[in-house]
């Protein structure tokens, strides 16, 4: 089982990477983890999901979101997690169910799309997916992340 809080650093765990060294099209390295069957039971559980609007051909699926709480965790591996950052907003496009009984083994990559400055605030962007080691796209994230000067 893999847990977020076992690969995703903290804020002050390490120093904070700054606007100035985020590079824009920089790659995140490849973080593989399991979604087991407890994890969807438990994300299930404190998102107070229905499992009956997750069945898919008869088949229970977990809720596709699952896989967000690992998202910041594959770009914290290359530009840990500085204080007081914003989540500005996210776009995700779901295109293969996980399913909840089962453990589904994923590896999460990534890459910084832009970054930019508007009234004050330091925007940075960037993409992950989340595929199976097979290469069978799960999830695509698009993200949004302000930083105070």
């Amino acid at each position: 089982m893999t847990r977020p809080s076992d690969v995703k650093p903290r804020e002050g765990e390490l120093p904070g990477a700054l606007y100035k060294d985020w590079v824009i099209g920089q790659e995140f390295d490849a973080l593989p983890f399991t979604v087991t069957k407890d994890i969807v039971q438990e994300y299930m559980s404190v998102v107070n999901a229905e499992p009956e609007n997750y069945v898919i051909d008869g088949r229970q699926a977990a809720p596709p979101n699952v896989v967000l709480v690992y998202m910041m965790a594959v770009m914290y591996r290359k530009y840990p997690p500085q204080q007081g950052g914003i989540m500005i907003g996210n776009t995700i496009e779901f295109h293969h169910p996980i399913w909840a009984d089962e453990d589904t083994d994923v590896v999460g990559t990534g890459r910084l799309t832009d970054k930019y400055e508007r009234k004050g605030l330091k925007y940075i962007k960037y993409d992950v997916e989340f595929k199976t080691p097979e290469g069978a796209l799960l999830v695509a994230v698009n993200h949004t992340s302000a930083f105070p000067n």
